[in-house]
């Protein structure tokens, strides 16, 4: 009996770790992103006391607040 149907692909071993590897990096750069989040959140809420104890100014800080989360700092 003849079939036109291919055989399903098979996932290779080297084709599974890029996978994993990809997997992996990428959730390491979600955790960098949502880090990044929440401290300039953080730096959001301080006022102009404690932001004067870790030498910012107000516009430095509503610099630094107002960049994305995937912008490096």
């Amino acid at each position: 009996m003849l079939t036109l149907v291919e055989p399903r692909p098979r996932i290779t071993p080297v084709s599974w770790n890029k996978a994993m590897r990809l997997g992996r990096r990428a959730r390491a750069l979600m955790a960098t992103w949502r880090s990044r989040a929440r401290q300039r959140q953080a730096l959001a809420r301080l006022d102009e006391h404690l932001l004067a104890d870790i030498g910012l100014t107000r516009e430095a800080q509503m610099v630094e607040c107002s960049k994305l989360f995937w912008r490096c700092p």
